[in-house]
């Protein structure tokens, strides 16, 4: 199931480098299309070996089950499109891997949020895709109420290179990308996209912010670099 967003810009920041920016259409909306999409879970049975086809639906109900509760949540609001802080991040990471697919043509890998084993002690990043070089993107997605929360998504994807948390998350991606695919982030090809909430600063401004900021010098260093704000004021 496609989600519904605008696309405000697409920009190429230099090479291996990319920025997008997209608002959400409706926040509210946005939310019942993500449990929506998530709910469909076919890959299982595409992905997946039979004899795991009922611990994937297991990690996968009770991602589900958690989004049920935000959207009650939310719900609860007073403004027709406000949500609650957990709500946004699902919005943030759902929505700008979308936009990835979407606008860069790359191909899409299952939220981890639906099949990882969470463990609150070593949190792996956000979201995947692979682009067209055959070279998987670990994503990592903030929000944060009021900011470009950029500086802060950028900080987390260094520390996790540094802790090698990419590294720990190929056993769960085993049965979600190529052999192939995997085997080019052992020999550290790789690449990385940071997602986060953004405000109504202008884009021109917001790049030259990201390109000051001292993680990202590292963090553009591997394959590929995709920047997705995501317009949540």
């Amino acid at each position: 199931m496609a989600l519904s967003y605008t696309l405000k810009d697409n920009v190429s920041v230099e090479p291996k480098v990319t920025f997008l920016r997209i608002s959400p259409n409706c926040k509210r909306k946005t939310l019942d299309d993500i449990f929506t999409k998530l709910s469909d879970l076919s890959w299982i049975k595409k992905l997946t070996p039979l004899p795991l086809h009922s611990s994937f639906e297991v990690r996968a109900k009770k991602t589900l089950d958690k989004i049920t509760e935000i959207i009650n949540e939310s719900a609860t609001l007073t403004p027709a499109d406000a949500v609650v802080t957990d709500a946004a991040e699902y919005i943030v990471s759902v929505l700008a891997q979308e936009a990835i697919v979407n606008e860069l043509k790359y191909k899409d890998v299952p939220l981890p949020e639906v099949y990882k084993q969470q463990k609150s002690q070593n949190p792996g990043f956000d979201f995947f895709f692979i682009n067209a070089q055959d070279i998987l993107i670990f994503g990592e997605a903030k929000f944060q109420t009021g900011q470009n929360a950029y500086g802060s998504a950028l900080e987390q994807i260094a520390r996790f290179i540094q802790e090698k948390n990419d590294l720990a998350d190929l056993p769960d991606l085993y049965f979600m990308v190529p052999a192939q695919v995997v085997a080019k982030v052992s020999n550290d090809e790789k690449g990385y996209a940071a997602a986060f909430s953004s405000t109504s600063i202008k884009t021109n401004v917001l790049i030259n912010n990201i390109k000051n900021n001292n993680d990202y010098p590292s963090v553009k260093s591997y394959k590929e670099l995709v920047l997705v704000a995501v317009d949540m004021s």
